[in-house]
């Protein structure tokens, strides 16, 4: 084989890994069984779970 035929079977494999990469996160971010689980993750920087301590005051 030439380098050149290594070059092509190296990109096809890098790109095919690549697409299924792609494929297993969008399957995981669209499942339904997740939607709660990001729905309560996008609310976290909202809540205000620990009480004002004295080095919080201004």
């Amino acid at each position: 084989m030439a380098y050149e035929d290594i070059q092509v079977v190296t990109q096809i494999a890098s790109l095919a890994l690549f697409m299924g990469i792609m494929v297993v996160a969008y399957i995981y971010a669209f499942r339904r069984s997740n939607k709660a689980k990001f729905a309560a993750a996008s609310e976290m920087p909202f809540r205000d779970d620990a009480p004002p301590t004295d080095g919080d005051k201004q």
